[in-house]
């Protein structure tokens, strides 16, 4: 466990391999963790960061409330600690909201950005994460680990990797408190309007069968000439885990572009996106039968 502070905050984080960096962002009830399997991959040609939102996993809340915008900054204010001038940002659900936010608000500090999963617009979240709004509902979930547990288990699908029972240990480590604020805020947050201002790469993968977010989230993203589209029908919330060999080959592909986009290398800063880039394309993966 690797451990730096924010704003008199230990933020916890995980680093692996060697190589331009690439920093994975955790959605709600998460962790770092449940990037590890995907992590281990990427791991061999990047090198792969991931770490806790306030609130959630091991990263301790004292000063900074849970919303869309502080998660945006601390982003940035831990490369500022880490000394990593740009990175390439993967972000699931509310990781994902959070990393489109920070492409449109930091330009200069985020070379390509993928989402999985992500709301766009706060009133595509299930009806199931809006009732913890509620400050009964919150606590009574905070309250009862069990059953944030077999929520937990339940969005994560039928999926049998190893790491699930790490996953679902650091599911019930947040309070009621950060439940509540990070959905209110993700419910609360419409991109829409800024995603005109989104001048880097983008990969935009959803689940077809996504019972979380709502699957049409993607649509949003058809006519933007930086934003490759993919949707994996066979998925539900986490595409990474539900298909995981198609979700690695679709991500790698995307990360390594960006050496045709830049020139230079390294485990820190590195230059700008280049030139202008071609029309990405609309696709759905097409699962082996």
């Amino acid at each position: 466990m690797s451990i730096v502070v924010i704003d008199n905050q230990a933020v916890h984080y995980e680093v692996f391999g060697r190589g331009r960096p690439v920093l994975f962002l955790h959605g709600w009830l998460g962790s770092w963790r449940y990037w590890f399997p995907t992590m281990e991959v990427m791991a061999e040609h990047f090198r792969t960061y991931s770490f806790d939102f306030w609130g959630f996993g091991d990263s301790r809340r004292k000063l900074t409330q849970e919303s869309i915008q502080n998660y945006s900054d601390q982003v940035i204010r831990f490369l500022d600690a880490l000394g990593i001038d740009q990175v390439q940002l993967v972000g699931h659900s509310m990781g994902g909201m959070v990393a489109i936010k920070t492409a449109i608000t930091y330009p200069d500090r985020i070379q390509r950005v993928a989402t999985v999963g992500a709301p766009i617009d706060g009133n595509s979240l299930s009806w199931l994460l809006k009732l913890t709004d509620q400050p009964l509902f919150a606590n009574a979930f905070a309250r009862m680990p069990w059953v944030r547990r077999r929520l937990f288990r339940f969005f994560l699908g039928e999926t049998s990797d190893q790491a699930i029972g790490e996953m679902i240990d650091d599911s019930v480590k947040s309070s009621a408190v950060s439940l509540r604020q990070a959905v209110s805020s993700m419910w609360r947050t419409d991109l829409r309007p800024e995603l005109s201002r989104l001048k880097v790469p983008a990969l935009i993968v959803h689940g077809g069968r996504d019972d979380v977010v709502r699957p049409n989230q993607a649509d949003l993203f058809d006519n933007m000439p930086l934003a490759e589209v993919v949707r994996m029908p066979r998925s539900r919330h986490f595409p990474f885990l539900d298909e995981a060999t198609q979700f690695n080959d679709t991500l790698l592909h995307f990360l390594k572009a960006q050496s045709s986009t830049n020139n230079t290398g390294g485990t820190g800063g590195t230059g700008g996106t280049g030139g202008a880039m071609p029309k990405l394309i609309t696709r759905e993966y097409q699962p082996v039968p």
